[in-house]
């Protein structure tokens, strides 16, 4: 979910933290991101392909690992020379998702999305750890119960451009 959100310009720093693991919970691609449980289902160990690999857009192998949290849901990616963090986090008030993350690079930010089912969008705000600036970003999620792909992208002038296709299978 957000996204895995290998992000942008290498997009999320090491994180370590000992979350707690919950058994994934199966449920219909129309609760995708329903209520503070709408990502239990993802919960395991996935092989992810890039198929856009580079220095921004993350390596071309990686393995996700997600874990239910006492607060949501903590996804962790790792490959060749890159480790991406971040939290999916329920805000019941407006019945969104927010989704901070860090890169191993320096590079942060957050997305946040209000959709559920099995297309979501996420849009927000990373900062390059090389240099420091803000780009708008969007990460488009394709879900279902075995498969999860997501393309990442950033604002280039007026232009959304792509930056990773990452396609990822449950192990």
């Amino acid at each position: 979910m957000n996204h895995f959100r290998l992000l942008v310009c290498s997009l999320t720093a090491a994180l370590a933290l000992a979350p707690c693991v919950a058994a994934a919970q199966t449920t219909s691609p129309a609760a995708y991101g329903v209520g503070p449980h709408g990502f239990d289902w993802a919960v395991g160990t996935w092989s992810c392909t890039n198929s856009m690999p580079s220095p921004m857009g993350g390596p071309s192998k990686t393995t996700l690992t997600i874990a239910r949290t006492s607060t949501g849901t903590f996804y962790r990616s790792v490959g060749a020379n890159f480790d991406n963090a971040w939290y999916n986090v329920y805000v019941p008030k407006t019945k969104s998702w927010v989704s901070p993350f860090i890169l191993n690079d320096g590079s942060y930010g957050s997305e946040s999305t209000s959709m559920t089912g099995s297309k979501m969008v996420w849009l927000g705000t990373a900062v390059d750890g090389a240099s420091g600036k803000p780009m708008r970003i969007r990460d488009t999620n394709v879900l279902s119960a075995d498969k999860y792909s997501d393309l990442g992208e950033y604002m280039a002038g007026s232009t959304w451009k792509a930056q990773y296709e990452v396609t990822c299978l449950r192990t």
